[in-house]
C-alpha cells in the first residue's frame, strides 16, 4: 500500500509531495483543500492492465468478461493505450445532426452484452439537450486511432437500433445513464463485455482505470488514439463540498461518485466511457462508473461519475425488455 498525503484548504487546489512508506518522493500529487489539515490515506497499489485477463482469479465469472489484451509496453498517466487493449471500449460518433460536421467523436461507451452498450444519458442528447435519434449516431468497436477508419464501412460505423435514457434522466446530468441497443455484436479477442459489479463498490482510495478519446486539454482537441489513465476514488463528502462551493453544481451521493488524479483526470469526450476496477477475486475488469461531468479545467477538479451499481436494476430491466436472451457477466455467486 501507498500513503498519499492530501492537504485540504478551503476552495483551493495545490501540489504537494507524495509520501510513500514514510520516505519522501518528489512525485507531485495534486490535492484539494477544505479544512486546513493533513490526512494520510491508504491507496491501492498501481496495477498495470497488461497483468490481467490471462490468469483467472480464485472466483470465476458467469460468462467471459473484463479481459484486457496485453499491451506491448506499460503506459500510464493519460498516455496512449495499446492497440485493442480494451475490448469493451466503444466510441459514439455523431453521424448526421443539424449543421454539425459528419462523423464527429462525441462520447465513450462500454459493451455489456451482445446488444447493449452502456453510456451516459447526456451522450444521447446534443449540447442543447435535444435527444438524438438512432440515425444521428453510430458506434465504433475495436477501434484505436479514430482518424484511420473508413466511416463509410457499415462494419466499422455501426448503426444502433434504439437509444434509451434512464427514466429519471434530466438534462444535463441528473441520473446520467443510458443504453444503446445494437444489432448483434459478435465477441472476439478485440470486442467483448466488461464485467458488471455484484454489490455496491467501495470506491474511496481505490485505483481505477479510465479510457477514452477525450480532450487532451480542457479546451480540446480530442485525441485521435485511445488513451488510458489511472484515477483515485475520493469521498463523496469532499467532492460534494468542492462542487457546491467552487462550481455550484449539484452532487447526489445516491448515484454519483468522484475520482481524481493530478493532471490526468477524465475530460470532455471521455463522458459515458468505462471507469473500471480490477476485482482481484476474479482477476477481471469490472465496470464501476461512467464519467458524467467535471469542472472547467478537468485536470484540476474531481470528475463526477455515475455509479453503475446504483443503476443495475434499471440496466437489467431494460435488457429484459429489449433482448431478454442477453445476459450481463459478473462474478459468479
Amino acid at each position: 500500500m501507498q500513503l498519499d498525503t492530501i492537504f485540504q484548504l478551503n476552495l483551493f487546489f495545490f501540489y504537494f509531495y507524495k509520501i510513500e512508506k514514510n520516505m519522501c518522493r518528489f512525485e507531485v500529487f495534486l490535492v484539494f483543500l477544505t479544512l486546513g489539515h493533513c490526512l494520510a490515506i491508504p491507496v491501492e497499489d498501481e496495477i498495470d492492465s497488461s497483468e490481467h485477463g490471462v490468469t483467472p482469479g480464485r472466483i470465476s465469472t458467469n460468462c467471459t468478461c473484463g479481459l484486457s489484451n496485453k499491451s506491448p509496453k506499460r503506459i500510464i498517466g493519460g498516455k496512449e493505450a495499446g492497440v485493442n487493449e480494451w475490448p469493451m471500449m466503444a466510441a459514439i460518433i455523431i453521424t448526421k445532426h443539424k449543421n454539425w460536421p459528419n462523423n464527429v467523436y462525441w462520447c465513450g461507451g462500454t459493451v455489456i452484452t451482445h446488444r447493449h452498450i452502456l453510456t451516459a444519458g447526456h451522450c444521447l442528447h446534443d449540447d442543447d439537450g435535444k435527444a438524438f435519434e438512432p440515425k444521428h449516431i453510430g458506434v465504433i468497436l475495436a477501434a484505436h486511432n479514430l482518424n484511420k477508419l473508413d466511416y463509410n464501412d457499415p462494419n466499422v460505423l455501426r448503426s444502433p437500433e434504439k437509444l434509451i435514457k434512464h427514466p429519471e434522466y434530466e438534462f444535463p446530468v441528473s441520473h446520467d445513464m443510458g443504453l444503446i441497443i445494437m444489432p448483434y455484436i459478435t465477441f472476439s479477442r478485440t470486442i467483448g463485455p466488461a464485467c458488471l459489479p455484484t454489490e455496491r463498490f467501495n470506491f474511496v482510495n481505490k485505483r481505477m482505470k479510465v479510457t477514452g478519446w477525450g480532450f487532451t486539454k480542457p479546451s480540446g482537441p480530442v485525441s485521435d488514439v485511445l488513451k488510458k489513465t489511472d484515477l483515485i476514488g475520493i469521498t463523496q463528502e469532499k467532492c460534494a463540498k468542492v462542487y457546491k462551493n467552487v462550481i455550484g453544481a449539484v452532487f447526489d451521493t445516491n448515484y454519483q461518485m468522484c475520482t481524481f488524479q493530478p493532471g490526468t483526470s477524465d475530460c470532455s469526450g471521455d463522458s459515458g466511457g468505462p471507469i473500471m476496477w480490477v476485482d482481484k477475486d476474479i482477476n477481471r475488469y469490472v465496470l464501476v462508473a461512467a464519467p458524467s461531468y467535471g469542472g472547467s479545467g478537468c485536470k484540476y477538479h474531481p470528475g463526477v461519475n455515475s455509479d453503475v451499481t446504483y443503476f443495475i436494476p434499471w440496466i437489467q430491466q431494460t435488457i429484459s425488455e429489449t433482448y431478454p436472451e442477453e445476459k450481463t457477466c459478473s462474478k459468479a455467486a
